[in-house]
């Protein structure tokens, strides 16, 4: 009786709801009339012979690839920011107030990407697009598949969609849908679509991934999305009618009552997908099975930080549940509701039972809790970090916010629109929610005034940053990939090992300088070392309020590093190590340079031995190998490198200018932070660098007819008499109390051999 009770109240309108970084300088764009032929690999046969290895053929036949796969990182991410200040009121907006109402409408996602347009599903098994403008009035319609769609009313039709999380390269969406199998019985169907470079999804192209019976109508679960780490999660109901009469929620023996999890990129056992190797029950009757013990998942959400799985889930006659959903996790429908034993398994054990993180009574007036998301987007501080969700018979916004202390908070806002059936992320992470019906105000976007926004922290140790071994600090964390530069940076004389860590499922984008850009929540990890003795490790992190520094000290018995909270210099066996503050951080890495120093594709594109695989390869081929990058190394960039300064058989100008572009270009380049015009950069002609023949801007050193760099006359050049120095004049400015002979020694020699500023 509960159960019709339950379905009258909700099936109204809609499916019910079911009841410091590294060491050298980023490149500059040379334009054809700067462009110094000389510095070419195809240029100089004798350059390319001597760093043979450093630059291989990038055809696919040839490329050899120090690593086979990516390392999956879910440990070192970039600290997220910390909300101060009080909250204010949150309001839902109407955005698109002139776009037609989207009948039945289940979802709206946006590509990754793509911002310009937002897709929508149609229950009855219709997928419209419209332009993301305010001033949006029309809906155009990319997929009809109502005749492969059930749609007989409730909680049936199409539930869910997820566009590939690498869309540019694998242009396909995902579809959670009821049909009919050939016994005219309903089931579920995971299927795979094409779409168009037009932006319409190709008809013709389905391939149906995975399809498993619904022995009721209702209870369908419906939503879809991926994770970080790739694989698509899929949430399935407990196959319908009431109390869960067949028990599937607690079988292990089939996929209902679950969150699934499957690999859509590869396939293995006569199926169109593969199944992770760490799903929890992988040898098992149904392993795809990733949490079980849920009743009605219709709507979860990732959060984009963390990459935790929270889910509403639909109750029975008295409670509904969020909960936040692991690996294997059994969350104990159909033998628990809310917190204790559902009336109908009086004898049930609460045992090995995950409770939710947080139980709603229906005497509240709830019936279908509407899963939605934490905010990660950055125009409303004050919501940050919060989970929202809201119910579709009780109209409140509900926010869950976590405490210091490990605690929870449940706060309640302003009446959401009515009948909300989904909530929904842009790719900037701003949340909106998703009404049945009502055109211009159907879709609703969340603004929350109040709060303030500041960089987060790392941890206080090291060994608890998740970027290395928590049990022997000096190894790297596994998600690690390590690299290494061709003309380091100049640190007196330490020793540098690096890596690089990015959250699953993100790339970096190549500049057309060949700069790499990092996604948010990327870490980079240098250890400096004097002799076999680490003495500073520094962290540069992209969070999402853009780059910060943290620099840790190691102890002297060498067991872990502790972070600083301000720049320190210590005596360490003679040399005077200079610790910087983060703000001093920020000195060296520049906005001109993009932040990221060493990083680009001049740096890494060499070879180096791996030490996972024991492989000597390229590190550009090797980060394409595991596609790291979005787009396509290009050929120019694969045939420019720079030159290291051990390569006797370069050219000096070529060494000198690699010793520059590293040392000096970060601030002396375009837009750079100095008030003097000089550009460094290693692509850029010597008559374009505004150092040749050229006088001081700021200051001669008491150098008579000084210039910044007078060919053939080191002694009345400037740039080499700062880097002589270690006091105000030196370059470069900070982090050096040690002159570098040898690289002082290059640039002279590259002065003296020059007889003019071509």
């Amino acid at each position: 009786m509960e159960n019709c009770v339950k379905a009258l109240l909700v099936i109204s309108n809609l499916l019910l709801l079911i009841s410091c970084g590294g060491g050298g300088s980023s490149s500059g764009k040379a334009s054809p009339s700067s462009a110094n032929p000389s510095v070419s690999l195809a240029a100089s046969s004798a350059v390319a012979s001597a760093i043979n290895s450093s630059v291989t053929n990038s055809s696919a036949a040839s490329v050899v690839s120090g690593l086979s796969q990516r390392p999956s990182n879910t440990t070192c991410i970039a600290p997220a920011p910390v909300n101060t200040g009080a909250a204010g009121d949150l309001q839902w907006q109407a955005v698109f107030p002139l776009l037609p109402n989207i009948q039945s409408a289940t979802n709206i996602i946006q590509i990754p990407g793509d911002d310009n347009y937002w897709y929508a599903t149609r229950q009855s098994g219709r997928v419209v697009r419209f332009a993301n403008n305010p001033a949006a009035n029309a809906l155009t319609e990319v997929l009809n598949i109502e005749d492969r769609v059930d749609f007989s009313g409730g909680e049936t039709g199409l539930l869910g969609i997820a566009f590939h999380p690498q869309f540019a390269s694998n242009p396909y969406v995902y579809f959670n849908y009821i049909g009919r199998n050939n016994n005219n019985n309903q089931e579920t169907r995971i299927s795979r679509f094409t779409v168009l470079q037009n932006g319409m999804i190709e008809r013709g192209s389905e391939i149906i991934l995975l399809r498993f019976n619904q022995p009721y109508a209702n209870h369908n679960g419906g939503h879809i999305a991926f994770g970080h780490d790739g694989y698509l999660y899929i949430a399935s109901g407990d196959g319908g009618s009431g109390g869960d009469p067949q028990q599937h929620g607690q079988s292990l023996n089939n996929l209902l009552g679950k969150i699934l999890r499957i690999d859509v990129n590869n396939s293995n056992g006569g199926r169109n997908y593969a199944i992770p190797p760490d799903n929890p029950f992988a040898e098992g009757s149904a392993p795809e099975i990733w949490a079980y013990g849920l009743r009605n998942p219709w709507r979860f959400g990732f959060d984009t930080l963390t990459n935790e799985l929270w889910v509403g889930d639909v109750g029975q006659g008295d409670w509904e549940e969020i909960n936040l959903v692991t690996r294997a996790g059994n969350y104990g429908w159909g033998d628990m509701e809310g917190d204790g034993c559902y009336a109908g398994r009086p004898n049930c054990s609460t045992a090995n039972k995950i409770k939710p993180v947080l139980s709603i009574s229906h005497n509240t007036g709830v019936c279908s809790v509407i899963g939605g998301y934490v905010y990660r987007g950055t125009q409303y501080p004050a919501a940050y970090g919060n989970y929202f969700f809201t119910d579709y018979c009780r109209n409140i916004t509900q926010s869950i916010t976590r405490n210091n202390d490990g605690s929870l908070s449940v706060n309640e806002h302003d009446n959401a629109p009515a009948g909300v059936v989904s909530f929904a992320q842009d790719n900037a992470g701003e949340l909106y929610a998703l009404g049945q019906s009502g055109a211009g105000t159907q879709i609703v976007k969340m603004q929350m005034t109040g709060g303030v926004m500041q960089p987060g922290s790392m941890a206080r140790n090291l060994s608890q940053t998740g970027c290395v071994n928590t049990i022997n600090p000096r190894l790297p964390a596994v998600g690690m990939i390590p690299y290494t530069v061709q003309v380091p940076f100049w640190s007196d004389s330490a020793e540098k090992e690096r890596y690089l860590f990015l959250p699953n499922n993100t790339r970096i984008n190549l500049n057309n300088d060949g700069d790499f850009l990092f996604p948010v929540g990327s870490v980079l990890m240098k250890h400096f070392k004097l002799g076999d003795k680490l003495i500073e490790t520094r962290l540069f992190a992209q969070g999402e309020l853009g780059w910060q520094g943290f620099s840790y000290e190691w102890r002297d018995d060498q067991t872990d590093a502790v972070l600083l909270s301000d720049s320190k210099e210590k005596n360490i066996e003679g040399i005077i190590w200079q610790y910087p503050s983060a703000g001093q951080c920020l000195t060296c890495h520049t906005q001109a340079a993009n932040f990221v120093l060493g990083l680009e594709t001049l740096q890494l594109n060499n070879s180096m031995v791996y030490s996972a695989t024991g492989t000597n390869a390229n590190q550009l081929d090797t980060l394409s190998h595991i596609q790291l990058f979005s787009n396509a190394i290009s050929s120019q960039q694969k045939a420019q490198t720079l030159i290291s300064p051990t390569v006797t058989t370069a050219s000096i100008a070529q060494r000198a200018r690699s010793y520059l572009h590293s040392n000096c270009s970060n601030c002396h380049r375009p837009s750079g932070p100095t008030p003097v015009n000089i550009d460094l950069r290693f692509m850029v002609a010597l008559s374009a660098t505004q150092t040749c023949n050229v006088p001081p801007a700021a200051g001669d050193m008491g150098i008579s007819n000084a210039q910044l760099i007078a060919p053939g006359e080191p002694a009345r050049s400037v740039l080499l008499a700062r880097m002589k120095v270690r006091d105000q004049n030196q370059m470069p400015p900070l982090g050096s109390h040690l002159v570098d002979e040898e690289g002082a020694a290059i640039i002279e020699a590259w002065i003296t051999s020059m007889e003019g500023c071509q």
